[in-house]
């Protein structure tokens, strides 16, 4: 928005909101239909210069009222003053009432943003946590499909074992039994 006035306070103001808007749609952040959008840049545009060229239409007619001619007044100078004065007064309010306007309307767009960009965050989280909950069901049935498995393994070694001590017992008692009634103690051979 190029414009061939010296800015002024509030054309400061109004391209310093322009800096700030265009940077927020450079990032991409805001989205609006683009459609409006210019719509709403042409509109601005429009606005703005009709009120620069309103506001130097009306420096020039109250820089015309306020040098007095030749032979007017005192009575007459101080009116027109209080006119130009309270023209001055009425457009400044007008000005002011513009730019406040369009700073709420800046402010409540960011915080559209704001909010949506936190919505979309707990959205996000959200669904992180919902990944995370069935990711630690699944290794929770991971884990507990584990240690049944380890255990069906533990109770089947155990069982061999206890077998296998059983038997062993049976021979060893068998031999005792064997000793017993011949009295004589069974040979173990040491072959290899």
């Amino acid at each position: 928005m190029a414009s061939t006035f010296t800015p002024s306070k509030s054309g400061r103001q109004l391209q310093d909101f322009a800096a700030s808007a265009h940077a927020i749609h450079s990032l991409g952040e805001i989205t609006p239909n683009p459609k409006i959008a210019r719509a709403n840049t042409r509109k601005q545009d429009l606005q703005h210069r009709d009120s620069m060229r309103n506001a130097s239409m009306k420096d020039t007619r109250s820089s015309q009222s306020v040098t007095p001619a030749i032979g007017d007044s005192r009575h007459k100078q101080t009116s027109t003053l209080r006119q130009s004065d309270s023209k001055a007064d009425a457009w400044e309010k007008a000005q002011i009432a513009k730019l406040r306007k369009r700073y709420e309307n800046l402010h409540n767009d960011i915080k559209a943003w704001e909010n949506e960009k936190k919505l979309g965050e707990k959205h996000r989280i959200e669904k992180k946590k919902g990944d995370l909950e069935l990711k630690k069901s699944r290794n929770m049935k991971h884990y507990y499909n584990k240690i049944a498995r380890i255990d069906h393994v533990a109770q089947g070694t155990r069982a061999r074992v206890e077998e296998k001590r059983k038997h062993e017992e049976s021979i060893v008692k068998d031999k005792a039994r064997e000793m017993r009634a011949t009295g004589k103690a069974p040979v173990s051979c040491f072959c290899f």
